[in-house]
């Protein structure tokens, strides 16, 4: 994998929160390094189909 693109850590760290165990799910509060990456996957996911939905014609 090459170097992660400047626009791409600006935009990690303005969507992204830092960690907060209050965030996760009662099953992930155990282990903070998965429900993190859990979180931070489903944010992104859901960023990707909004962008999706705004490009597609109406």
């Amino acid at each position: 994998m090459g170097e992660i693109p400047d626009i791409m850590d600006e935009l990690f760290h303005a969507w992204v929160p830092s960690p907060n165990p209050e965030l996760l799910p009662e099953h992930l509060r155990k282990d903070p390094v998965r429900g993190y990456g859990l979180f931070c996957f489903y944010q992104g996911l859901a960023l990707g189909l909004r962008l999706d939905q705004a490009c597609r014609p109406d």
